[in-house]
């Protein structure tokens, strides 16, 4: 689920949700809009202040759908 699509379903206010997580509103902002994707310690704070509705996969647009696919993928012999 999008982040944008939580808050908007919870009803809960951007700058509260920024404030639960640690990071200010315009950097909430910034995830929301997919300008900026959280660092992976913000990503683990999301998914907990969300309990399990947002999680990291939901950031990964235009790259792999998923962490699982990226694990599957075979590796070339460097």
């Amino acid at each position: 689920m999008k982040l944008a699509d939580y808050l908007s379903e919870a009803e809960i206010r951007p700058a509260a949700f920024a404030e639960r997580i640690g990071v200010t509103r315009q950097t909430l902002w910034r995830y929301v809009s997919g300008d900026r994707r959280p660092e992976w310690d913000v990503l683990e704070r999301i998914q907990a202040a969300t309990g399990g509705h947002v999680t990291p996969n939901d950031f990964l647009e235009g790259a792999a759908t998923s962490l699982a696919e990226v694990a599957s993928e075979p590796r070339s012999a460097a």
